[in-house]
């Protein structure tokens, strides 16, 4: 299967930064076949867009993972997450506003989720994490690959198969350490979707979503295969 080369003949290659047609921004390596979406910043990714990762990780999934196993109520749970994405998480989010691309220069991906995002709701929480998430998607190639990668799935468009979705997202994954984060994302997820805010919102978002626009192109399986991830599973037994 084709795949981006230039790892294998040494630790990085000269690239010229640009836009497509649409606007978004894309990166054209020296010798390589396709272009790259977008032009990854790593001080971001390695910054201030790390923390607001870390913390992500930790207040939301590693501490709603200890209270479950703790036996703490649902309810009180979710309230707990909600309380962190729109506060904590937020407030880190807001001293990165300047950092987040405008919508046309975001690639093609998150830019239809960010528009799908800010056609179905005008609630000012809803729409800082939407921010948010759509500044980790676009900077962070590593998660918006994955999220392209489950829009192959039919199934994947309805909360009664998500979890199916990310069992096979699972799979995929090489690495232990990835099959563990993809466990606890799908634990902890599908305990917010108990809630009926929440579930609405999903429900929403994933009809209003073009998800032809969002799914890996050929260029972005190119550049996936670079990775530890079986990207052309289930069509190839790996």
């Amino acid at each position: 299967m084709e795949m981006v080369q230039y790892w294998k003949r040494e630790a990085f290659c000269s690239a010229k930064i640009t836009t497509d047609k649409s606007g978004s921004i894309i990166m054209q390596l020296e010798g390589e076949k396709y272009t790259f979406p977008t032009y990854p910043r790593s001080y971001l990714l390695y910054g201030s867009l790390s923390k607001i990762k870390h913390e992500i990780k930790n207040q939301v999934f590693n501490e709603s993972w200890r209270k479950l196993e703790e036996g703490e109520d649902k309810e009180k749970i979710i309230k707990d997450i909600k309380d962190t994405l729109f506060n904590n998480i937020a407030e880190l989010a807001w001293n990165m506003r300047f950092d987040m691309l405008p919508p046309e220069s975001m690639c093609p991906s998150v830019k239809e989720i960010h528009r799908a995002w800010t056609k179905i709701t005008n609630n000012p929480d809803h729409l800082m994490l939407r921010d948010y998430l759509c500044l980790i998607l676009q900077e962070d190639d590593g998660y918006r690959f994955r999220v392209q990668w489950l829009a192959q799935f039919r199934w994947f468009f309805s909360i009664r198969w998500f979890s199916k979705s990310l069992d096979m997202l699972e799979h995929a994954e090489v690495t232990e350490d990835m099959k563990g984060r993809i466990r606890l994302l799908k634990r902890i997820l599908l305990l917010v979707l108990e809630d009926k805010n929440a579930r609405e919102l999903f429900n929403k978002l994933f009809k209003e979503i073009n998800w032809k626009k969002v799914k890996l192109t050929k260029g972005d399986k190119y550049h996936f295969r670079g990775k530890y991830f079986k990207v052309d599973y289930p069509v190839l037994e790996y």
